[in-house]
């Protein structure tokens, strides 16, 4: 489905059911990926009528016709669509679209992915966290932070570039595989969106999803906190990646009689401390339409939690796990994540001006290179890097 939401409304009501219009359905088993723009040309063709010649429209209040006209503001989905729309590609090296070619990514050859860190860009040239070297990546920070591309910037780039359509060919039993198809750096198309005259003007032209981000965040989270097999991000091939980075002696491998040992971090939990904070969260009771049963949810015997829905993970992050954290884990590392569930907390205020948005970003900066301390490059998935733009992008757009 592709929603168009009314927004000269207020947020209370732009959300609801009348001022949603479905302007596409999208048939078929699997999505379209980067050939979208074949069904959003009829859409794209009523966008520019909308905005240069307009559609009389008759006024029921004051009974009488009208030229209505109508813009684009930006565009709301999750990050793989997210490429998808805007042509850049969220993958590999240069995943994120607002750090654009000054991502900072390392490759972890033992857990066969992209780390995204580097979070001191953003703190002010003389904080103290920019010469720290081994409590960080055994250097000094003396970069700058990115600026994201302008909608003029990205029109010239595309300009230059040429690209193949269409979906690569099922291999056939008996024939060679083709070759896979040459990508232009990160871009991967031109996005249909550009052909809207105003659209290199808009200074947020694609909004990135706190609700997809804070569902990733959190899983990632609690996973590593109770060392659920298989989706915590502190496993054994993140320790092997720390030994080859050089990075935190203190977390390295041992062998005892033989057996790799993994030593416990400040963010380990003991048995009891994991069975306790199961426990917790077993014991929360909530109103009717507030969230799933979590209780339901949470198996203390096994101490894993599995099977929470988007909504059930942001009500986890900023009520839930604060409470259960504070006599699970040392001071200093509580301290650390009550913060994160703050700074989601104050991001999805319904209300907020500029100024309490911009004032996020720093607090979210400090989070992220605290945890670059304590935690292994593994958890430094995407999804966790781009907290850092969500403040920034509240302030230009308003409320989540």
């Amino acid at each position: 489905p592709v929603l168009l939401i009314v927004y000269n409304l207020p947020p209370w009501l732009c959300m609801k059911a009348p001022f949603i219009l479905m302007a596409l359905l999208i048939p078929g088993k699997e999505s379209p990926g980067n050939d979208i723009d074949v069904y959003l040309e009829p859409l794209i063709y009523e966008l520019k009528v909308l905005w240069t010649s307009g559609v009389p429209t008759y006024d029921t209040f004051r009974q009488e016709t009208f030229t209505l006209r109508a813009a684009v503001l930006w565009t709301i989905s999750d990050f793989p669509p997210y490429g998808n729309l805007s042509g850049w590609s969220t993958h590999g090296k240069l995943a994120c679209p607002c750090c654009n070619y000054k991502t900072e990514s390392t490759y972890l050859k033992k857990g066969r992915k992209y780390c995204y860190m580097g979070h001191r860009r953003f703190l002010p040239m003389s904080h103290v966290f920019r010469r720290q070297r081994k409590a960080f990546n055994l250097s000094d920070e003396r970069e700058q932070a990115p600026s994201p591309l302008t909608g003029c910037e990205c029109r010239r780039q595309l300009s230059i570039l040429r690209f193949k359509y269409g979906k690569t060919p099922r291999k056939v039993v008996g024939e060679k595989r083709p070759l896979p198809r040459a990508t232009v750096g990160p871009w991967k198309k031109h996005s249909i969106f550009f052909k809207v005259p105003y659209w290199e003007h808009l200074v947020l032209r694609h909004c990135l999803d706190v609700m997809h981000i804070e569902k990733n965040v959190t899983e990632s989270l609690v996973a590593t906190l109770l060392g659920i097999v298989g989706k915590s991000k502190d496993n054994l091939n993140a320790r092997l990646d720390l030994e080859l980075m050089g990075m935190k002696p203190e977390l390295h491998i041992k062998f005892v009689n033989g057996k790799p040992k993994m030593p416990p971090g400040v963010y380990t939990m003991k048995p009891l401390e994991k069975e306790l904070f199961c426990k917790v969260l077993a014991s929360i009771q909530v109103p009717d339409n507030y969230s799933s049963n979590i209780s339901r949810l949470v198996h203390t015997k096994e101490k894993i939690v599995r099977g929470l829905k988007s909504h059930d993970w942001h009500v986890l992050m900023q009520q839930f796990l604060p409470i259960a954290i504070r006599k699970c884990l040392p001071t200093a590392t509580a301290q650390i994540l009550l913060e994160l569930s703050a700074f989601f907390r104050h991001l999805c205020t319904k209300k907020g001006a500029v100024e309490c948005f911009r004032k996020l970003t720093p607090k979210i900066v400090m989070i992220l290179c605290q945890l670059e301390r304590i935690l292994p490059p593994a958890f430094f998935v995407v999804s966790l890097h781009l907290t850092i733009h969500l403040a920034e992008e509240a302030a230009l757009a308003g409320p989540v």
